[in-house]
């Protein structure tokens, strides 16, 4: 965001502004800003006495990029901070509770002002300077939005606060995709809507299920290690759920779903948010009360239905774990059609884990039949065709484990289950 060299004439209270130089000069001295300190107090003296939604703050000051509330919180505070002003008691830049903000101080500028001359300044009325002020500043930001999305890097239209469940729905897509990338992306989305409407409950209880996924799969920095945990139980067996930062974000993660829920009791996925919480807190009983509630509310609701299911397997109770596995595969065989995109990275696996568990109790049918089961709807799907080779090397059809095999790596490409040193050893 740029500003044009007639910025060099603005004064905002005491302080003269440079946006050039990405200078204030007032009483104090001089105070240079940062490039985004400058562009938030350009854009609030366009409009001073108005106030300026977050939505409109963040769009300019981050084009075409997805940022949370920490971002704008941490520049309006350094704005303060430049001007020497104090939220509790401000005479520069107020705070609009569940809006944004406004521009206290009388904003005036020179009639002509250029970097060789002196400006004269005469003081202008908030109301009179708004409109002289709002057609530079205006031109200025428009023109340069306008250039940028035409050339194909500057942002979208702007996302009204009526999109807010558009901007949920994506931020819900983003979540089930399970990877850490994918999870921030999801985070800063629901921040985004909470920043407009902080009862958004929908977004109350997707940043919760999404904090509380970090703290579980990702216990280290990005960089700093391969670690990721893709189930609660090996999470909890390893410890770092009881330690920073994990315990910071599922404490912020429960405030989260707790008012969540506390705004929408009536949903099953504030209830789910509320027992994922609770599952990765050890309140191993909260939580299945929690999911229970989910699927009273929801009898489709295949989330909690595999959560009950984890918890029960890290609580000891196999054989009630694998009923509600089994339920959960139904579900979402159900709502595939009507939510491929959130179903789809959870259907073929939750298949083979229910194969896997009957295999692991010697019952070679029933983990056969539910291999095949998945391969029918995922055809190639690399861990049901391992693990049904496997089963059919077990019961002494070796000829059909290797054609699995050989195709699959003729297909696909190699996997554990199918290769050579695999088929020798179940010989």
């Amino acid at each position: 965001m740029n500003t044009p060299a007639s910025n060099t004439g603005l004064r905002v209270g005491e302080w003269s502004v440079d946006s050039a130089a990405g200078e204030l000069s007032g009483v104090p001295g001089a105070v240079r800003v940062e490039p985004k300190v400058m562009d938030l107090l350009l854009l609030l003296a366009s409009q001073p006495g108005q106030v300026v939604t977050r939505e409109r703050i963040m769009n300019a000051l981050w084009p075409g990029l997805v940022v949370g509330e920490d971002s704008l919180a941490r520049t309006v505070s350094k704005l303060r901070q430049a001007l020497g002003d104090d939220a509790r008691s401000p005479r520069y830049v107020e705070t609009i509770s569940k809006r944004g903000y406004r521009l206290l101080a009388e904003v005036t500028m020179s009639a002509a002002a250029t970097p060789t001359t002196a400006p004269t300044v005469a003081p202008v009325s908030a109301a009179r300077n708004h409109k002289k002020w709002l057609g530079v500043a205006a031109l200025g930001i428009a023109g340069l939005i306008g250039l940028g999305w035409l050339l194909g890097r500057g942002p979208a239209p702007p996302v009204s606060s009526d999109d807010s469940a558009l901007l949920v729905s994506r931020a819900d897509d983003y979540y089930f995709q399970f990877s850490r990338a994918d999870n921030e992306a999801a985070i800063e989305l629901y921040q985004r809507v909470l920043a407009l409407h902080p009862d958004h409950a929908p977004a109350l209880a997707g940043l919760a299920n999404a904090l509380t996924q970090r703290a579980i799969r990702w216990p280290e920095s990005p960089g700093t290690g391969p670690a990721e945990f893709t189930r609660l139980g090996d999470a909890l067996a390893n410890g770092h759920l009881d330690r920073e930062p994990a315990r910071t974000q599922l404490r912020r993660a429960r405030q989260l779903a707790e008012r969540a829920v506390g705004v929408a009791p009536d949903s099953a996925a504030t209830h789910k948010a509320l027992g994922f919480v609770a599952g990765a807190q050890r309140r191993f009983e909260a939580a299945l009360v929690s999911y229970r509630r989910a699927v009273a509310l929801d009898p489709d609701a295949w989330g909690p239905l595999i959560n009950i299911g984890d918890v029960l397997e890290i609580s000891g109770r196999d054989d009630e774990a694998l009923a509600y596995f089994e339920q959960a595969y139904a579900a979402m065989g159900r709502a595939y059609d009507r939510n491929p995109v959130q179903v789809r990275p959870w259907y073929a696996p939750m298949g083979v884990l229910i194969a896997s568990r009957y295999r692991a109790r010697g019952n070679l049918l029933a983990a056969e039949a539910w291999y095949r089961r998945v391969l029918t709807q995922s055809p190639l799907q690399p861990e049901a065709t391992g693990g049904l080779a496997e089963v059919l090397r077990t019961g002494g059809d070796i000829a059909a484990a290797d054609r699995l095999c050989d195709e699959l790596m003729q297909r696909v490409g190699a996997t554990a289950a199918c290769t050579r040193k695999a088929r020798e050893s179940a010989r």
